[in-house]
Order: structure tokens, then C-alpha cells, then sequence
């Protein structure tokens, strides 16, 4: 609500049946009456967490698209950087730095780290790890590749759903990095967190649940990330480096982090780094 750019459209949508919480979502519009906010209701049950950025995204009438969880907060220049990065560089999206504040079950601030940083954006580090938090980027929808346009985001995944969509749309379009830190990324240490690696909640019957269901969309986006690699003839050879999964691998088994290709570019790395260190005092 404390973005400097203007205009903008709020959508928000509620997964819910609280009456207090649908009225209150509905006041806001009095309460911030410089903004157009439209709010939508998904009745379903579970866990649809993509759904609704697709029911989001097909309602906003603008251009240029956004995304913003519930616990999470924006800087007020976020959109404005964005969208200028995107102006000057013609670029289909952009994306800024995110902080990363680990807070307890009282909202108190825990911890704050970097561990998302990147000042380079490298298409390959993605397809290993996501790095881009889903309200760290802005997306202008008109430039999108058509099968992305629509609906984007899949709904068969509950978990990483924003990494299966950056997955696709960095496949297509490269980005605009923004080296300002514009939002913070709050995760919670206490039981409300579906991580529940971060809650420190010992119950071994839900840490088992929780890993199979991780599992189990890690094995869909990388069957995901096969399919994709189908359709371009140099695509295989340009993402050997990047994380797979044998196409034997049981939903719930480990999944290995690195193979033999990922090793050696960072061995790569550290050398290129060394070298360039060691040119500094020659």
C-alpha cells in the first residue's frame, strides 16, 4: 500500500470461510481509497496456494504483474525500481534483492540473513535452486511467450509452484537485476511454517509427510524441467549442469544435489574466482 508508484491495482485473494476476515478484507477499500482493490474468494479446501496466483492473475486488469504472500512486505520503491529496470533494458521482467527475517510464533525478528543475493542472474543456478522469492519480481504479461500468459502457474504442486513458473519464464526470457534490496522474505520458526525443518517441531509422523510432499513436487517440476528441454535442440547440452533427476527416481527418495557436471563448474568457479582475486595484487 506504501508503493510510490502509481497507479496500481490490488488483487487480493482469500482462501477462507472467516466471515471477520472477508469483512475486513472489504473495508480496506475505504481505508485506502487511492487504490482500486478488488478481493476474490477460492472456496476450495487444501493447500492451493497456485490456484490462487492464477485466479489473481487472471483478474488484474494491468499490464505489468506482481506478487505479494500475506506475511511477507515490499520496500516502497519496490515497483518503481522494477518497472524503470524493465524500461531501460526492454526486458520482459525484472527482479530485486530480498532479505530473508526469520521470525517466532510472536512476530519477533529471530534472524536476518542474504541468502538469496545475486547481482549476476545466471539461468542455469535457477533450474538448481530458486533464488528469486515469488514478490522479488514484476512481469510484464504483453511480452510473455503465449503459453505463459494464461493460468501459469501449476496447479498440481502446493510446494516450489514459483520455482516451476521462473523455471519457465526465465527458459523464455531473460531478466533485468536490480542490485537495491526491495523486499523481505518472512519465514516463521514457529507451527504456522509448512517448512517444517524451520519450526523445530519434533513430531516425526508430520517431518515425514512434509518430506514426501516436497518429494513429490521436486520429482514434478523436474519431470517439468524434461519436458521443456524437449523442445529446443541445444537445450540438454546447455543445461547439462543443471540439477536432474534419473528418470528411475521413486517420489520420496533422496534427490541428489549435484551431479558429476554441477562439481565441476564450481570447481570452475573457485578458480575463476582465485585467479581474479590474485590479478588484484599483480
Amino acid at each position: 500500500m506504501e508503493n510510490t508508484y502509481r497507479p496500481i491495482e490490488v488483487i487480493i485473494v482469500y482462501q477462507g470461510s472467516d466471515s471477520v476476515e472477508q469483512q475486513f478484507l472489504h473495508s480496506l477499500s475505504e481505508e485506502f481509497k487511492g487504490l482500486t482493490i478488488r478481493i476474490f474468494n477460492n472456496a476450495a479446501v487444501g493447500d492451493r496456494r497456485a490456484e490462487n496466483l492464477n485466479i489473481g492473475w487472471e483478474a488484474a486488469h494491468g499490464r505489468y504483474l506482481g506478487f505479494l504472500d500475506d506475511d511477507d512486505t515490499l520496500e516502497p520503491e519496490h515497483f518503481a525500481l522494477l518497472f524503470a529496470a524493465m524500461q531501460q533494458s526492454n526486458a520482459t521482467w525484472s527482479y530485486a534483492q530480498s532479505r530473508l527475517r526469520k521470525e517466532d510464533d510472536e512476530l519477533a525478528l529471530v534472524e536476518e540473513s542474504l541468502p538469496f543475493q545475486r547481482h549476476r542472474f545466471s539461468v542455469v543456478d535457477l533450474w538448481i535452486q530458486n533464488f528469486i522469492p515469488i514478490h522479488s519480481f514484476l512481469v510484464d504479461r504483453a511480452r510473455l511467450v503465449p503459453e505463459l500468459r494464461l493460468r501459469p502457474f501449476c496447479e498440481e504442486l502446493d510446494r516450489s509452484e514459483d520455482w516451476d513458473f521462473l523455471i519457465r519464464l526465465s527458459f523464455f526470457h531473460k531478466p533485468e537485476v536490480v542490485d537495491g534490496y526491495t523486499s523481505n522474505y518472512y519465514v516463521s520458526t514457529g507451527s504456522r511454517n509448512t517448512n517444517l525443518s524451520l519450526t523445530g517441531d519434533s513430531n516425526t509422523a508430520l517431518h515425514e509427510v512434509n518430506r514426501q510432499r516436497w518429494a513429490s513436487c521436486k520429482a514434478l517440476i523436474e519431470k517439468r524441467k524434461m519436458e521443456l528441454l524437449e523442445r529446443t535442440w541445444w537445450a540438454k547440452e546447455f543445461f547439462s549442469s543443471a540439477v536432474t533427476l534419473p528418470a528411475s527416481i521413486e517420489v520420496g527418495g533422496d534427490v541428489p544435489m549435484l551431479n558429476v557436471h554441477g562439481v565441476t563448474r564450481i570447481r570452475r568457479r573457485i578458480i575463476r574466482a582465485l585467479i581474479r582475486r590474485l590479478e588484484l595484487f599483480l
